[in-house]
């Protein structure tokens, strides 16, 4: 079975970039933590809640930071080529009067508004409805009206 590839749009790329450093940094900074919890009980380890506490921290952090890393590893180089005057991944349209920005198979954004346009998944039912379209064309949705 061939895996779809994962499209991840520049500005996503780069949120997922920031967001992997200030994982790596935050289990990093941690170090000094386990040290003080080590040493601040005269328990055992096994009877140490500060610990545990920390410890489930690090598995919260370290768990998020292998899902964006596999994330990474799995995107394409580059955007698919889109056709001039169809709806694309990183293509803002309007329809019905409403602005969409077309991310990639992968957003941390979506159902967020940036920059006057709702941002919204190349997966979802609307995007999905628009990819490929041009102009005018109608769609489960609404009128296809404008595409920047």
């Amino acid at each position: 079975m061939t895996q779809k590839e994962l499209y991840i749009v520049p500005e996503d790329k780069l949120w997922l970039e920031n967001r992997i450093a200030e994982l790596e940094k935050n289990i990093q900074d941690l170090g000094p933590d386990f040290y003080d919890v080590f040493n601040q009980s005269s328990e055992t380890w096994h009877d140490n809640a500060p610990f545990d506490a920390l410890r489930d921290k690090q598995s919260v952090l370290f768990a998020e930071l292998t899902k964006l890393k596999d994330i990474r590893r799995q995107a394409a180089l580059s955007l698919p080529k889109a056709r001039k005057a169809t709806v694309a991944i990183g293509s803002t349209v309007q329809v019905n009067g409403k602005r969409y920005g077309i991310a990639g198979n992968w957003t941390p954004r979506a159902g967020q508004m940036d920059d006057g346009k709702l941002v919204i998944s190349a997966d979802s039912p609307l995007a999905q409805s628009l990819l490929g379209n041009i102009i005018s064309t109608t769609t489960p949705f609404g009128v296809l009206e404008a595409i920047e």
